[in-house]
């Protein structure tokens, strides 16, 4: 990071403050998608209100609330796997399931009841991870988090649940996680990229209960996102050395037009440069450093385009799918052939 601490710009702020209505007011069982183009700082963001809002830990503050925090990586397969989701989430509590007699005298076996007593007292748990079944280790997790009194799941790289086989939805994934949080009483929050958008309205149960926290870019359309954008550049001039000091005033405009308004990309096309000045032998960044770091044509155009669907879709616009050109050749019914005999005798 090129900044020390967490650069709470003006979005940023709003984003805490939509967050933090959500943790306090929102109904137990909703789902919190908080989705932005990669950069955004939904990382960031998931971090700070981990520190300022929820524990982890028995060392934290009587006044935060407990919170299981897990990324939502994909397999060795390649696929999401719930079940290697909920074994992290399990590991995430401390997992005292595999160590025989690790809950007796416990506080948490003070706090369960007898028939959840029995349930993690089969001897199974003993036994290794792989020959737990899915359901097993979901319902261990509800029991623990229940005695922990869990009230918070904080998932980042959400977006990994719609890589799924061919037999299972993604939304299955999200419906799993929605009885989840209706069962435990708790909120979920899902941090990812616009990729996270495919699963997000797919019924109207879930539109329900869930709400959307949009990390939106800076708009170089709009005056007000423009000067806020160059206010935080201010910033990193100060923060970094740079021969002259007054490079990012002058070309302000070009970075916002490069990076799109996402701060993450300038922290990266920054770093970039950077790197570019050290190999050189300069500690001080030239503009012209900026601007060979740039992306190529076809990478911003890649950006833009995934900002600009991914904006669509927060919009309630669906993206249209080119529709395919029919042709004349087959039948009408599949399946069926259309036979044609050749012409017998003399042709005229």
């Amino acid at each position: 990071m090129l900044l020390d601490g967490t650069l709470e710009h003006a979005h940023f702020m709003a984003w805490e403050r939509e967050a933090r209505v959500c943790i306090t007011h929102a109904s137990k069982g909703t789902l919190v998608f908080v989705v932005g183009p990669s950069g955004a700082g939904k990382s960031t963001l998931r971090s700070h209100l981990e520190r300022t809002s929820y524990r982890s830990d028995a060392n934290s503050s009587k006044n935060q609330i407990s919170l299981v925090s897990v990324l939502a990586t994909n397999s060795e397969s390649g696929y999401f796997s719930s079940k290697d989701f909920y074994s992290r989430m399990l590991d995430q509590l401390g997992d005292p399931f595999r160590r025989v007699g690790a809950l007796a005298g416990s506080p948490q076996a003070k706090q369960m009841t007898s028939e959840q007593l029995d349930f993690l007292g089969e001897t199974f748990w003993g036994s290794i991870r792989v020959s737990m079944t899915e359901t097993k280790i979901r319902r261990a997790f509800e029991c623990l988090a229940q005695a922990v009194d869990v009230q918070a799941i904080f998932v980042d790289e959400a977006q990994s649940m719609c890589l799924t086989h061919v037999n299972r939805s993604p939304s299955d994934h999200l419906e799993s996680l929605k009885i989840l949080a209706e069962k435990l009483g708790i909120i979920i929050f899902l941090f990812g990229t616009y990729e996270l958008l495919e699963i997000w309205n797919h019924s109207a149960q879930l539109n329900r209960r869930s709400h959307l926290i949009h990390l939106r870019r800076y708009d170089a359309d709009l005056k007000e996102d423009r000067y806020a954008f160059y206010s935080v550049l201010r910033m990193y001039s100060k923060a970094i050395g740079f021969e002259d000091s007054h490079v990012l005033s002058k070309h302000a405009a070009a970075i916002l037009s490069w990076t799109f308004g996402v701060f993450g990309e300038v922290e990266k096309l920054f770093e970039r440069a950077r790197f570019t000045a050290l190999a050189q032998g300069r500690d001080g960044l030239r503009w012209q450093d900026i601007e060979a770091a740039k992306y190529t044509p076809i990478q911003m155009e890649r950006l833009r385009h995934e900002i600009e669907i991914g904006e669509a879709r927060v919009g309630g616009e669906l993206p249209k799918v080119p529709k395919a050109v029919p042709t004349r050749r087959g039948s009408k019914h599949p399946g069926r052939r259309n036979p044609v005999r050749d012409p017998c005798g003399p042709q005229p």
